[in-house]
């Protein structure tokens, strides 16, 4: 929580004073598929400091599958990255923005790296809430070797705080 809290800090500090920050909690449901199939249920933490960016940290989820994980602000959490950047546009009339999501973790003498994206439909419900659907393709390799691929399917809601 720390991490997160001090991230925001620092974001607030350098975003110009001209610059609208809105902030959004983001409960959501994601299923992951990468060899097996897991489902978590989490929530994110989105601040858009310009109009056409928004930048997204995990808070806290809990996966179920293969093995259950805790995961509070990053922490025990080895395969699943928990930083992204959200581009605000309009594709088609259909797509309302483009995530691009890194993530980077060192732990028990290896190093993981995840890089990946996807685009997000969003709809809005009225009142600061949208719902979204984000497909995202997240390719991950690791210090000791080889890669691996993830599917992650993203549903939830954006409430403006």
């Amino acid at each position: 929580m720390k991490k997160v809290l001090l991230l925001l800090v620092v974001i607030l500090i350098a975003l110009p004073l001209s610059a609208r920050s809105k902030l959004e909690f983001s409960p959501r449901g994601t299923l992951y598929i990468d060899g097996g199939v897991n489902f978590g249920i989490g929530g994110d933490i989105i601040l858009n400091p310009k109009k056409n960016i928004g930048l997204r940290a995990n808070l806290v989820e809990v996966i179920f599958g293969d093995n259950t994980i805790f995961s509070l602000n990053m922490l025990n959490v080895v395969r699943r990255t928990t930083f992204d950047v959200l581009y605000y546009t309009d594709i088609a009339g259909l797509f309302q923005y483009v995530d691009i999501t890194f993530g980077l973790l060192s732990a028990g003498g290896g190093t993981s790296l995840a890089i990946g994206g996807g685009l997000g439909m969003e709809r809005s419900m009225g009142n600061g809430m949208n719902m979204f659907i984000e497909p995202d393709i997240l390719i991950m390799t690791y210090s000791g070797g080889g890669s691996d691929f993830m599917f992650k399917g993203t549903f939830g809601l954006k409430i403006g705080l």
